[in-house]
């Protein structure tokens, strides 16, 4: 009886742990990396549910040309390079479905990376003409900038007024490392999912600035199925 009750007092204990809700921890470095206008996105987002595999675990390591001038010469097919490092892993967590997990750790890092990056946000234009008084520019209909109708703006940010720009994107500065953890009841669990950015331009510090900037509107975002994860996530920087 007593070790029938011991198998009871387990289940029980087990089963509260199930239903005790998950909070979403992400920190940032406070080191932030040029990463000129990289597709944010695209390498990391996408990459991650592209992988093989990606079910259980994510392991990658990718370097991307990028450009980060507000006026990018079309001599110029990149200025720079960025390395993104993805390292996550996930399973069946008690209490949630088979990739609840995954889905809280990527829309968690995403989301804090996103709101995170808007705020260093800068204009980047590429393939620009003009910027000799000797160059003639193609007069495309619809450039970038640089025409009554351009895309974007009627100027250019170059040094010769009537400079034109054919593309037009945004350049970010984002933390050098970004990791999210799972607790359940102040308990750690082993899904995590870390992103690594590096790039040739010098880094500088500020993300612990940025944590303070976007904590709050991160404090009322959920995860995933608000019965199963805590309305907020953590938001924190080591210095």
């Amino acid at each position: 009886m007593k070790s029938f009750g011991s198998v009871i007092l387990a289940l029980t204990a087990l089963g509260q742990a199930a239903s005790a809700t998950i909070q979403v921890e992400v920190r940032f470095s406070d080191q932030m990396v040029n990463v000129g206008n990289l597709d944010i996105f695209k390498t990391t987002w996408q990459k991650i549910y592209g992988a093989v595999g990606n079910q259980r675990s994510v392991v990658s390591d990718d370097t991307y040309p990028t450009n980060d001038d507000v006026c990018t010469s079309h001599y110029t097919d990149n200025s720079g390079n960025a390395r993104v490092i993805i390292n996550g892993q996930w399973g069946q967590v008690p209490g949630l479905g088979p990739h609840d997990s995954r889905e809280a750790l990527v829309q968690s890092i995403w989301e804090s990376l996103k709101r995170g990056s808007d705020r260093t946000a800068w204009d980047v234009y590429t393939d620009c003409w003009g910027l000799t008084w000797q160059e003639g520019i193609p007069y495309w209909k619809t450039p970038a900038c640089g025409a009554e109708a351009a895309t974007v703006s009627r100027e250019c940010q170059c040094p010769i007024s009537s400079a034109q720009c054919q593309y037009y994107s945004k350049g970010h500065k984002v933390p050098s490392v970004i990791k999210a953890n799972l607790y359940r009841d102040g308990a750690l669990l082993a899904d995590s999912l870390t992103i690594q950015f590096s790039s040739e331009a010098v880094v500088e510090k500020g993300g612990c600035g940025i944590v303070g900037l976007i904590a709050s509107g991160m404090a009322s975002f959920i995860p995933g199925v608000g019965s199963i994860f805590s309305k907020g996530i953590t938001m924190l920087c080591d210095q």
